[in-house]
């Protein structure tokens, strides 16, 4: 009796993830921490101010309320698409490295937008320069890392990388 063939050999192993890969996954989850973080913020926002404009120490434009709603649902789509696409782009999905490259790029044309429509907000008693300060920072903030995962995404190495 002749002995069975051997097994065939594995094929080759796939590299190691590129470290520009890598970073855009890892911020793509700093991401999606952030995005839980801000939309139960906005959620406890929305009704405080609520509160507040009950008892009068809040003046709120009338487009107000209806731009934080429209803003907490583009909070959560953006936070469960961040982390859907940072899962599948460490399992090398071409499609989830595009897929991300829009969203970021959709996303700094949002901050740009929110900043020339969102309404001015009149707090009893507060000075608006905190607020428009924190905000300043945050968007900044906000638009350097979608430049950063929208670069790192769009490199060659992370190109060759996703190739599923």
């Amino acid at each position: 009796m002749s002995d069975p063939l051997p097994p065939f050999p594995p094929g080759p192993a796939p590299g190691a993830m590129p470290g520009a890969t890598r970073a855009a996954v890892v911020l793509l989850w700093i991401g999606v921490g952030f995005g839980v973080c801000g939309g139960l913020a906005s959620l406890f926002g929305a009704a405080t101010l609520g509160a507040l404009e009950d008892d009068g120490q809040v003046i709120l434009p009338e487009s107000f309320m209806p731009l934080l709603v429209v803003s907490i649902v583009q909070i959560t789509v953006w936070t469960v698409l961040r982390g859907v696409f940072a899962v599948k782009i460490a399992r090398r999905s071409a499609t989830a490295r595009k897929g991300a490259v829009i969203l970021e790029a959709v996303g700094l044309a949002l901050s740009l937008v929110s900043w020339v429509v969102t309404p001015d907000i009149e707090v009893v008693g507060a000075p608006t320069q905190t607020n428009e300060g924190a905000a300043m920072v945050g968007a900044v903030l906000g638009a350097a890392v979608a430049a950063v995962v929208i670069g790192t995404l769009m490199s060659e190495a992370s190109r060759r990388w996703c190739d599923r």
